[in-house]
């Protein structure tokens, strides 16, 4: 990180709290979230910028004396500050350098001629490092020659989720060049991480996707400052180019999803399918199986069905004699179930924010204010939801269950779970899987260690008696396809689309990872993020579940819709929350991705978006993998209250919390709570208006409220993107 001092010098008082701009704290707390390898702060002063201060004092009726102990008193200040800004932002053992640039510097002065000082090391720096290589230019400008020296004494290291996992990456500084006949493309580089490269793992390019990798070649006689040693052998002996080319039978599957069997396993009920309904706070739409009548009612049309049932199924309904059984269900069961509201903005329905394109800037508004006042009665009555005198609560809440404890009653993990979670892969256990390809991954990691680089994918070469006992043949079989880390190679990727490589910044350093087994396959992913206080607070645009958001996981970029929730410790099950919690508090995040193994940084970002304003991305949450397991039960928890109107020690009539008997008498078996602690249980129904008698362990109080929680497991979605559910770069 650099500070530039120079600018309006006329102030006697130096604000130095504005020398970082909020985009510079936005940028610096993204990239401490994903992690910095080894920092060096940079104080950039611009030369002649203390001659013009002291012109402007002098000018002001000051001494030049006076004038030159202000400026200098000023550069120290900044110096004192800067350095305190770099042991609060990286520690206490940052280094601080300070260098003088020329105050009138031109670009085109400034460029070398590349036939004398050769290709230049970092194309951004040439305007303060531009002269380095000139001793005579170094030793008449000392801040240079001190930042030279500085740079060479630091020891670059990466992250620690890097550098501790065994996970191998290329850093293409030998280029990147592309073949659009072959559809290949070939990245030159060192291998760098502390596991050996395997030729039959796959290669993640950020920003381009994941492909299978084709073949690695030794390019040591290409890596800068190469020199052949005599007697040496290593991989480049005499000039030899070796080259390793993968086995289509040994290479991980590019496949993310899995190819269920739609009749193998339990299907789901019908009319219970994962439907967006307006109760749910979810997508909108008209159904089709229903037409508007003049005066705004829905009626069933003649072809209505259950949901999911097929033509030839439908038919068996319409050949049904009406006037053979009256009271036979014809689908009137199947239309109350499957019955959607439009999504009118005038009534109130929360369309989603990403998808509601087709809308006038005035309704998006009206969107944007009620998700606002949605969220601010979240957060006052959390929870509570009011059924309405005219609508069935049997109906509207047939997908809730009631539970007796939270913490401790069973909830089957693979009941009627959604379509999507066909085709992602369900692991009996992360946790022992992650551990056996770590396991593995350090085994490797070993076997290279002790055979040092006397190796070159096809096992082994050691010396006369190196290959006598089991162990070595136990080495060979782990070494097989690998390149030692430390090696300058060539990786040809193949099946890569010109679309893919146009998705890659020309004007930087590509990089390569591979990825460990599993990590191409897609599942629940869930992560613990937090918001720490330099993420842009969402109080402009409440960010809510299954909002759209972009996730930066470790070196993988996608899109998709996740779902928020606390992370319960003690309990299987965890409560969902509707919307994004703010403040620093931690939660949990569940969304469709590829498997990733922790330690890993996760960034959270929402898309820029008409409805807010912004025309950037914004940084919303960050935090860490948790794993991957579809089995992690997220429940939606909402409570339904009544008020006592008359009470008698332990017995208590209830009212306003159904306006039907039907209600009283479906949600009789549920026990009910009390905001007092109390609990107790419905007796019967009183009158036609939804009165109830109710039963409590204690004596009631008048001014008490009874409730009646209700769950029910929700689900992440996908966000597709190029006609794909999930499109990982």
């Amino acid at each position: 990180s650099s500070v530039n001092t120079h600018g309006t010098s006329g102030a006697n008082k130096f604000d130095l709290d504005d020398l970082v701009s909020q985009r510079g704290d936005r940028i610096l707390a993204a990239c401490k979230a994903q992690g910095l390898p080894t920092p060096i702060t940079l104080l950039v002063n611009r030369e002649g910028s203390e001659e013009d201060e002291e012109e402007e004092m002098m000018s002001l009726g000051t001494t030049l004396k006076t004038a030159r102990r202000h400026a200098m008193r000023r550069r120290i200040e900044l110096k004192r500050y800067v350095s305190r800004l770099a042991a609060t932002e990286f520690g206490e053992d940052a280094r601080v350098a300070e260098i003088d640039v020329p105050a009138n510097l031109d670009e085109e002065e400034t460029m070398m001629d590349e036939e004398k000082m050769g290709k230049p090391l970092l194309t951004k720096s040439k305007k303060i490092m531009f002269d380095a290589g000139n001793t005579s230019t170094a030793s008449q400008v000392p801040s240079r020659a001190a930042l030279i020296r500085t740079l060479c004494t630091i020891s670059a290291s990466p992250p620690k989720w890097v550098s501790e996992v065994p996970r191998p990456y290329i850093l293409a500084d030998g280029g990147v060049r592309y073949d659009p006949t072959s559809k290949t493309m070939q990245l030159t580089g060192y291998v760098r991480g502390m596991a050996p490269l395997d030729v039959h793992n796959l290669m993640h390019i950020p920003g381009a996707g994941t492909y299978a990798i084709r073949s690695i070649e030794s390019a040591n006689e290409e890596a800068p400052f190469y020199r052949a040693k005599k007697g040496s052998s290593g991989a480049s002996t005499g000039g030899e180019r070796r080259m390793i080319e993968a086995d289509p039978m040994k290479r991980e599957s590019l496949d993310m999803f899995a190819s269920p069997d739609a009749l193998d396993g339990e299907q789901n009920l019908i009319g219970f399918e994962e439907h967006d309904d307006h109760f749910d706070g979810e997508d909108e739409e008209e159904d089709k199986n229903t037409t508007m009548a003049a005066d705004g009612t829905f009626k069933q049309a003649a072809n209505a069905r259950p949901a999911g049932w097929s033509d030839y199924q439908a038919a068996w309904l319409d050949a049904v004699d009406d006037n053979e059984d009256a009271a036979r269900d014809h689908g009137e069961l199947a239309f109350a179930l499957n019955k959607k509201e439009t999504a009118s903005i005038a009534g109130g329905i929360d369309v989603d924010m990403d998808e509601a394109n087709d809308v006038t800037p005035e309704e998006r508004r009206a969107l944007l204010e009620r998700r606002r006042k949605d969220q601010k009665e979240d957060l006052e009555f959390p929870d509570e939801v009011e059924v309405q005198e005219d609508e069935m609560a049997s109906d509207r809440f047939a997908r809730y269950r009631s539970l007796k404890s939270f913490r401790k009653s069973y909830w089957d993990p693979k009941e009627n779970l959604p379509d999507t979670y066909g085709p992602i892969y369900h692991f009996s256990s992360f946790r022992a899987t992650q551990g056996d390809v770590m396991a593995d991954a350090k085994d490797a990691v070993e076997a290279a260690a002790s055979c040092g680089r006397r190796w070159w994918g096809e096992g082994v070469h050691a010396d006369s008696d190196a290959m006598e006992d089991d162990e070595d043949d136990e080495r060979r079989e782990l070494l097989e396809g690998c390149v030692p880390s430390g090696e300058y190679v060539t990786v040809t990727i193949e099946s890569v689309p010109q679309s893919s490589y146009d998705r890659i910044c020309q004007e930087s350093v590509a990089t390569a990872v591979s990825l460990l087994p599993h990590e191409n396959k897609v599942s629940a992913v869930h992560m613990a993020l937090s918001q720490i206080s330099k993420c842009e607070q969402p109080d402009d645009m409440p960010i809510k579940s299954k909002d759209i958001l972009t996730f930066r996981c470790g070196w993988r970029t996608w899109q998709s819709r996740p779902v928020f929730s606390q992370n319960n410790l003690n309990s299987d099950k965890h409560k969902f929350e509707r919307y994004l919690p703010t403040g620093g508090a931690f939660f949990a995040a569940t969304v469709f991705g590829p498997v990733t193994y922790s330690p890993c940084p996760v960034l959270a970002f929402r898309e820029a978006t008409s409805i807010s304003g912004s025309d950037r991305r914004q940084l919303v949450a960050v935090g860490s993998t948790l794993g991957a397991d579809a089995e992690r039960i997220v429940v939606k928890r909402i409570v339904l209250t009544g008020y006592p109107v008359r009470v008698h020690k332990r017995h208590a009539t209830v009212k306003y919390m159904f306006y039907n008997p039907d209600d009283v008498k479906w949600f009789k078996p549920a026990g009910l709570v009390t905001k007092h602690g109390l609990q107790g249980n419905i007796i019967e129904s009183v009158g036609e208006h939804g009165t109830m008698k109710c039963l409590f362990n204690a004596p009631i109080k008048q001014h008490d409220t009874v409730c009646l929680p209700l769950y029910k497991r929700v689900f992440p979605k996908y966000a597709p993107v190029d006609d794909k559910d999930l499109l990982v770069l």
